[in-house]
């Protein structure tokens, strides 16, 4: 016989207890979702660096490194061939306009001087002792006038007298001896002329003679004084006054015409040459002003030229120093330049972040006010400086992003910071 089994009522607890562990997984949720927000991805505080936005003049610099070089550089060559005797400076040394630098030699230059000295000696004798002849040959043509004049005038006081008897009817002269004595003087007039005519061309003579000697003897001297600066210039000698900055030969080579010498640089005279990115350099104009730093010191100048070329990604910029140089400032000396490109009042600006190139659209990380998240915005990049950016859009003053490098979270719309 079957016994009827009493019918046993679960508690209302055990039939719904997935009920509870529900609720308490609902609550933990909203308060972890609270907690974390929408992040999907987390960081220490310690791994981001952050910069707020400002707002004021921004300056935009461009920072570029190169070396000073002297404006007034020249090379001094050797004028002769020879072989260096002695090296009187070395580079590094300090020179005034003059000073010997290096001294060569060359016997057959000084024998070349001696022979070209008695050339001259002897052509400067010659020319004398020419010119003594002629002048003696001038001396008895200036007799042969004098006499011939004495003549002339004897005929000629002849003629007067027999002139003078004719006219009186004295029978004493006769026609013969008349028209003889008309002759005479006729003939002494002639030879007087005759001579005075080879006077004066004995005196072109002696003027064409004496230029042609003069001519020869310049040309001699020339020859000496040619082998004189030559003998001369084996001592090489500074014509700038500066620094040394190299010396091309050692004692005992051989230097032929033309050589480099020694390189002198006008220590008083530098400019910076600084290197620019090629990126950076459309920025750049003449006039621009510029710091340059020594590391000790700082100098102003201004941009005076710009490469037109680009050579290895950099352009050569040029600049003027308008201040007193410093002690330190020296040829190839390492420096700093700082151009000022231009200046923008009540800009919005940061600290420049990783990866940020100018006139672009960026997305950087704004923190909330409590500073556990960050959240991305696109940004709008206007004109850098060294440190700086300037910000055109997508953030306000006061607004602080993360300018590390974020490139492992890109792909998160928000980040946690523990």
């Amino acid at each position: 016989m079957d016994v009827q089994r009493p019918l046993l009522i679960k508690p209302w607890w055990k039939k719904y207890w997935y009920v509870f562990p529900s609720i308490i997984l609902i609550i933990a949720i909203y308060l972890l979702k609270n907690t974390l927000g929408s992040a999907s991805y987390f960081l220490e505080k310690n791994e981001v660096v952050t910069a707020k936005v400002q707002q004021g003049t921004f300056k935009v610099n461009i920072r570029a490194s190169g070396l000073l070089k002297p404006l007034n550089i020249r090379w001094v060559s050797s004028q002769v061939a020879g072989r260096v005797e002695q090296v009187f400076v070395k580079a590094g040394a300090k020179v005034n306009a003059g000073d010997v630098l290096i001294q060569l030699s060359n016997p057959e230059l000084h024998r070349q001087l001696e022979t070209a000295r008695w050339e001259l000696e002897a052509n400067k004798a010659e020319s004398y002792a020419a010119y003594v002849a002629l002048e003696s040959q001038m001396v008895d043509l200036k007799n042969s006038v004098v006499s011939a004049e004495y003549s002339y005038q004897s005929a000629k006081l002849k003629l007067d007298a027999e002139t003078l008897l004719m006219k009186q009817g004295n029978a004493t002269v006769s026609a013969l001896d008349y028209q003889k004595s008309q002759l005479a003087v006729k003939q002494q007039m002639q030879y007087w002329q005759a001579q005075q005519q080879k006077t004066e061309k004995m005196q072109a003579n002696m003027a064409a003679t004496k230029t042609a000697q003069n001519a020869r003897i310049g040309l001699v001297e020339n020859n000496y004084q040619r082998i004189l600066e030559q003998v001369a210039s084996l001592q090489v000698k500074a014509f700038i006054g500066g620094v040394v900055q190299q010396v091309s030969l050692e004692l005992g080579e051989r230097a032929q015409v033309g050589d480099s010498v020694a390189l002198i640089a006008d220590q008083n005279t530098l400019f910076a040459e600084l290197h620019v990115q090629e990126v950076r350099a459309r920025d750049i104009a003449l006039g621009q002003f510029v710091t340059v730093d020594t590391r000790r010191s700082e100098i102003t100048g201004k941009v005076t030229r710009i490469d037109p070329a680009v050579k290895n990604g950099m352009v050569l910029i040029d600049v003027e120093l308008t201040s007193v140089l410093p002690n330190e400032a020296r040829p190839d000396l390492a420096v700093d330049g700082l151009i000022e490109i231009s200046n923008i009042a009540k800009a919005l600006f940061i600290k420049r972040p990783v990866y940020a190139p100018s006139h672009t659209q960026v997305n950087l990380y704004k923190l909330s006010d409590d500073k556990h998240f960050a959240n991305k915005h696109s940004v709008s990049l206007g004109q850098s400086s060294v440190n700086n950016i300037q910000i055109l859009s997508g953030l306000a003053v006061g607004d602080e992003v993360i300018i590390s490098d974020s490139t492992d979270w890109q792909d998160h719309q928000q980040i946690m910071i523990n």
